[in-house]
């Protein structure tokens, strides 16, 4: 191998490497998003969605070159449902959007069976509120593989200085 090939090796190895950072996927249209943005602490990505953006799509996009397996979507809801651009998660939308939210965490699930299962943690009005709530967060968490959190409001947690 000459001298060449082998800094490319290193080279490509090095960027070969998946983000393994958690992730804050903020609707842009969020009350206080630029507050928000702010306030998250440095070691997480935050990813803001746009508003004529699928944000199913675009988070799946991202996530197909990382190894997250800690998301956190902040965005508006209702029982059952959360908004994320201009998609709707919800017991009606989860068979349409099955094949990429089985992909999330493709790329965080090693063979190490003791790995904890990736986490998802929503925040959105309600979202897990009621049976549909409750129905909502089960089914998601099957399609998904994640261990789920919802929240009624964006609390003061580890993600937020």
């Amino acid at each position: 191998m000459s001298f060449l090939s082998r800094q490319f090796d290193n080279i490509h190895r090095i960027t070969d490497r998946l983000d393994n950072r958690p992730i804050v996927f903020i609707n842009a249209n969020f009350s206080n998003c630029d507050t928000l943005i702010q306030q998250v602490i440095p070691e997480v990505r935050v990813i803001v969605i746009s508003p004529q953006a699928d944000g199913i799509r675009e988070i799946s996009q991202i996530l197909s070159s990382s190894c997250c397996r800690e998301i956190y979507i902040i965005g508006q809801g209702s029982p059952g449902c959360l908004y994320i651009g201009n998609a709707e998660l919800s017991l009606n939308t989860l068979i349409r959007y099955s094949l990429p939210l089985e992909s999330w965490f493709q790329n965080a699930n090693g063979d190490d069976a003791s790995i904890d299962s990736p986490r998802l943690s929503l925040y959105g009005c309600d979202v897990a509120a009621g049976d549909v709530g409750e129905e909502f967060i089960t089914k998601l968490s099957s399609i998904s593989g994640a261990t789920i959190a919802a929240s009624a409001r964006v609390p003061k947690n580890s993600i937020f200085n």
